[in-house]
């Protein structure tokens, strides 16, 4: 089979008969959740949106993920003793005698030194005025793998990034959700925020 990058959203919903829902509690829930930051984080927040407001335009996907995107992520300190933050690592599945694979951008994930247990995949962030390829397709293939490894029928989150917007997803069972998108560029930093820190609540209770 052809590697993450190369699927679109149509062939994995075909591929894996996945539906696309639009009402679910377990994303409202996902989202709508807040956490208050603390007055360091909110500093840290603070600086950070004001550095996507002035470079978001010119930045590539690289200087994206550096400057901005690993920073806010580190806030939520997802290296863990059970579980820790991943970055540009394979996951690997046999399916219908044909490898399944690919590279994922950051992943949450039960292990110490490799990825085990995926729990949470950001797969693609792209540049702002970046319209190639199908950023969802790519994700949702990852989360279908991460889906089919575990097989524990844990839901699987995601997200997937377009310069300013964040864009969240989760895969339970045969449907996937995906939320219509924040602009990290203003308030809205503090849910995205809030939500990464929601995921962090929810892999503590699943691990």
């Amino acid at each position: 089979m052809k590697p993450f990058s190369k699927w679109t959203i149509e062939e994995v919903e075909d591929e894996f008969e996945i539906v696309l829902d639009r009402q679910s509690d377990m994303l409202k829930k996902w989202m709508t959740i807040y956490s208050n930051p603390s007055e360091k984080d909110e500093k840290a927040l603070n600086v950070l949106c004001e550095k996507l407001k002035d470079y978001v335009w010119d930045w590539n996907d690289e200087e994206l993920k550096i400057n901005f995107i690993a920073p806010l992520i580190s806030l939520t300190d997802f290296d863990q003793k059970k579980y820790k933050s991943f970055f540009s690592r394979e996951l690997i599945l046999n399916y219908n005698n044909e490898k399944l694979w690919g590279f994922v951008d950051f992943m949450v994930a039960y292990g110490k030194r490799s990825p085990k247990r995926p729990f949470f995949l950001i797969n693609q962030y792209k540049k702002e005025h970046d319209s190639s390829d199908d950023p969802l397709g790519q994700l949702m293939v990852a989360m279908v793998t991460a889906q089919k490894l575990n097989n524990d029928n844990n839901p699987i989150y995601g997200a997937y990034i377009m310069g300013r917007y964040w864009h969240f997803t989760l895969l339970y069972g045969q449907f996937y959700f995906v939320h219509t998108g924040l602009n990290a560029a203003n308030e809205d930093i503090r849910h995205i925020f809030s939500v990464l820190k929601n995921t962090k609540e929810i892999i503590e209770s699943l691990v």
